[in-house]
């Protein structure tokens, strides 16, 4: 059982009750975010302190790269931080590999919806809280596109025909997976690669035959994975992507204000998205695990959840949070539509990537198959089926 106070929740220790109040002077946690300037994160520091004066915070700011390659190596050398945030994709590999310590059901259990739930959860227990999601739907110039699409079909249709811009194709797991998932299929099952199979090549054959009729290919060669570049010089006039670029968008275009849309991600035979987002992890390494749990405790109540939209731009994944005016109200971005709404769709059926070790290794192997079939060099179906044959070995491991 737990008792509210407010915004506030009072739960279950996650070691040895009292940790900060029995020890002699505040118990220090260890934070490293890798949020950069825009971080929601180290402006509240202060409040928490204030509001929790038996716990301090020695909070670290690191890039998002520099975070993916220390965070494993400080775990192994027992150099890890207390609370850590972690990329959506990372967390499979981190949790198969026990990196990551188990958090209390509650509240976690009645803040979510069923999709960031199953993301959080392995081996029966929660191992990160959602801070921010990511779930894709469909970004189009409404003065050029005047009915979204909502099939696949639709949506090549649209493409072949749109007289300025194009549809944005990009090589990766992130958009392969969202056509996959929306096919039926899935990435691995029984330790075993399936993506390989009708629905993966049917969702790989749909992004080629995009790329073909109406889509403009965005590799790295473009040196901008937003795809910013090419909304500001016409290039690009639909896409595929999550609530963050909302926030690219008002930032990068300023001058295309009113001129778009957003709509869900048109769909072959149902709905789906890729989950991705941030997770507040606590590594098994901590010393400091009950104090570290408050902390992002805090950070999960409504009135900071929404400071990860107006401080970071990104979209805060607790349902009370969503409800809050400042993701509701219209935007005037967005010609005064409510766009929340849309991505909050997306996320009710999104799915996590697979719960394994070996996933970076997956990753980098789907991404290779999906750019060798996009640029024409092997069919969907053998670059899927080769793809998969790496992947079957890398499980055995």
């Amino acid at each position: 059982m737990h008792r509210s106070i407010g915004a506030l929740v009072l739960l279950p220790c996650l070691a040895a009750c009292g940790t900060a109040a029995t020890q002699k002077g505040p118990t220090t946690i260890t934070v490293w975010d890798y949020y950069g300037s825009a971080t929601p994160i180290k402006p509240v520091v202060g409040e928490f302190e204030r509001t929790h004066p038996g716990i301090k915070v020695d909070y670290q700011a690191y890039d998002y790269e520099t975070m993916r390659q220390k965070y494993a190596t400080a775990v192994s050398g027992g150099t890890a931080p207390d609370v850590a945030t972690l990329d959506m994709t990372w967390i499979p590999a981190y949790a198969a590999k026990k990196t990551l310590a188990p958090l209390p059901d509650k509240p976690l259990d009645t803040l979510y919806g069923k999709g960031a739930l199953e993301a959080m959860s392995f081996d029966g227990h929660f191992v990160t809280a959602l801070y921010d999601f990511d779930a894709y739907a469909l970004y189009y110039r409404k003065d050029l596109i005047k009915d979204p699409p909502k099939t696949w079909n639709d949506l090549i249709a649209t493409a072949a025909h749109l007289k300025q811009g194009r549809f944005q194709v990009l090589p990766d797991t992130f958009h392969f997976t969202q056509f996959l998932f929306q096919a039926g299929g899935d990435l691995v099952q029984g330790g075993k690669a399936v993506f390989q199979g009708p629905q993966g090549v049917r969702a790989l054959t749909q992004l080629h035959d995009l790329l073909k009729r109406g889509g403009v290919y965005w590799g790295d060669d473009q040196g901008d994975s937003s795809g910013i570049a090419g909304v500001k010089d016409g290039r690009i006039a639909m896409f595929l992507n999550g609530p963050y670029m909302m926030g690219v968008l008002k930032d990068g275009a300023p001058d295309q204000k009113g001129k778009w849309a957003v709509a869900p991600a048109p769909i072959d035979v149902q709905p789906g998205s890729y989950l991705g987002g941030t997770g507040l992890s606590i590594p098994v390494t901590s010393e400091h695990r009950d104090a570290a749990w408050q902390f992002i405790q805090f950070l999960l109540q409504p009135r900071q959840q929404v400071k990860v939209f107006t401080e970071a731009g990104a979209a805060p994944a607790t349902e009370a949070a969503l409800k809050d005016p400042a993701l509701t109200s219209p935007d005037p971005y967005f010609g005064g539509q409510q766009t929340f709404p849309v991505f909050q769709q997306a996320l009710a059926t999104a799915r996590h990537y697979p719960y394994v070790k070996q996933w970076t290794d997956i990753d980098r192997a789907v991404q290779d198959a999906v750019t060798t079939a996009l640029l024409d060099k092997k069919s969907p179906q053998q670059a899927l089926s080769d793809a998969a044959k790496e992947v079957d070995d890398l499980l055995v491991d």
